[in-house]
Order: C-alpha cells, then structure tokens, then sequence
C-alpha cells in the first residue's frame, strides 16, 4: 500500500509545484466589457468579438503572465484604468490618461457611430443610408433621444446635447452601460439612441431573424476613431507594452480588420482608411484621437 500513497504524494508534489509556478507569473487584469459585437461573453457567439478575440490574440502570446479578465461597467471602468496591474487591448484614448497609462501605436478604428430607430420610423428621420443632421433632430420635440451621460462622443455632439438638455426631448441616463437595448425602441421609450450599426446585425444573428432596426450616420460624428491597447504608465505596464509591441504584427492586425468586417460588413472606405492609418501608419483626417 506504500507505493500507491508514495505515487499519489509524488503526483500531488508535481500539481503543487505546477500550480505554485504559475502562480508565481505576474498577472495582468484585462478590462472588457458587456458590448456585442466587440465583447462577446454569453451565448453561442461567445468569445468571437472585435475585441474580445484581439484580446485573446494578445494573452495567447504573452504566456509568461497569467491573465485575468474583468467585466466592467463605464464608472468602474474609469476606476479600473488607474491600477498598476491593468491594461486595455482595444479602447481609444481618454483625454489626460497619458498620465497614468502608456499607449500603443494605433491597433484598430472604431466604426463611425450614429443613431439606432426602429425601421416602422424611418418616415420619420429619412431614407435608409441618409447620413442625418442631429442638430435638425433636436428640433423635433415629439421624437426622444436616448444618452449615456457617461460615454464620450464628439464635442460638437455634445454642445448639441447641452443646448437642448431642458427641453424634454433628450432622455439623459446615468446606467453603467456602454449602449442602450433595443428593447427601448420596441417599447417605445426612446426613438432613437447613439449606437453602432453592428449591434442590430449581432442581435439579429444571434436571434437568427431578419434585422427591424435601421442605423443612420449622423453629420456630427463624421470620424473614425483611433483605437490602441493600453497598460499602466508604471515599471511593470512599461514592460508588458514592450512586449505587446512585438506581437503588434501587420499580419496580425490586418486578421484584426477581418473579424471586424464579419460583424460590421465588407466597407471599401473602412478598409482603405484602416490600411492607410493602421498599417501604414500615415496621418489622416477621417480618424479622430480623444487623447490629443
């Protein structure tokens, strides 16, 4: 009975020492959130998004850290971001957080973003593929606007959500969310919320039914915006950026541009924008960065 007690010791010896060696990796705490298509964390396209999977792109490559990914919201975000031990894979950059965070060069660009209606409106606003004026929506008092007074859109757009806050027409909400549910547009609580064109097409492929939602680009956010991976601005997030920089690959990047055309669509001008400014890293006034 001695050498199955002595096997079973030696075995248990050789998990622990696994066990404690990886546990002795230094971790890095991925940030991510709940927003399909980029973070997709239920369901049968789990794991598939724009960033959830260059996420995973990079922790794949980087096996000498453990990796933990943290689900937040907006607020929490903006207090995750100032830890020592957290980075970001895909996010553009936040106005003043050079001081605490180090940045890659450009990895992606977020699609234009613009307004979500219920397809039975668009007498309302216009013909689908119209880019619309929002400063001209506001006019109308019977349509209702939805806002996350936590996320950032352009200044322009914000001026226009200041100047018109106290005339009923603008639903100001202070959820930690990153988007609205469509299911405010079924019910009729909103008639239109800032969204990207991508979360209708996921809903319904993910429901496996014929979209009811129509997307608009509005005049007011007329730029791409630039997107980079991000650690801490401390000796420990300078030398994981290091290393990121390695796996930052062309190659890599450009198989980053096909997942983001699965879930947005095949578009000429993204991809020449995207190649110009990512890839080749040229400068160009189509694409917006916060952080300058």
């Amino acid at each position: 009975m001695r050498y199955p007690v002595i096997l079973y010791l030696l075995c248990y010896s050789l998990f622990l020492s696994e066990y404690v060696h990886a546990e002795g990796k230094p971790t890095i705490r991925w940030l991510t959130w709940k927003q399909a298509p980029n973070f997709i964390i239920e369901g049968r396209f789990k794991g598939q998004g724009v960033a959830g999977t260059f996420t995973k792109h990079l922790q794949d490559n980087l096996p000498q850290y453990n990796h933990i990914n943290v689900l937040s919201n907006t607020r929490r975000y903006q207090s995750l971001i100032k830890e020592k031990d957290v980075c970001v894979a895909w996010a553009w950059i936040v106005p003043g957080s050079e001081k605490y965070r180090i940045h890659s060069r450009a990895v992606s660009l977020a699609p234009r973003s613009g307004i979500q209606i219920l397809k039975s409106k668009q007498h309302l606003f216009g013909e689908p593929g119209t880019t619309l004026s929002l400063e001209k929506l506001l006019t109308n008092l019977d349509l209702k606007l939805g806002y996350l007074e936590d996320m950032t859109y352009s200044k322009r757009v914000h001026e226009l959500l200041e100047k018109n806050r106290n005339k009923g027409n603008i639903h100001f909400s202070s959820r930690n969310a990153v988007e609205f549910n469509l299911s405010m547009l079924d019910r009729g609580h909103l008639d239109y919320f800032f969204s990207f064109s991508a979360q209708a097409n996921f809903n319904a492929a993910l429901k496996g039914i014929k979209n009811k939602y129509q997307f608009y680009n509005i005049e007011e956010m007329d730029l791409y915006t630039s997107m980079h991976t991000h650690c801490s601005k401390t000796p420990f997030g300078k030398q994981v950026m290091s290393e990121i920089e390695k796996i930052l690959t062309n190659d890599a990047l450009m198989t980053h541009l096909s997942v983001i055309e699965k879930w947005h669509g095949e578009n000429k001008e993204y991809r020449d924008v995207f190649i110009k400014y990512v890839i080749n890293r040229e400068t160009t006034t189509v694409v917006t960065n916060p952080g300058q």
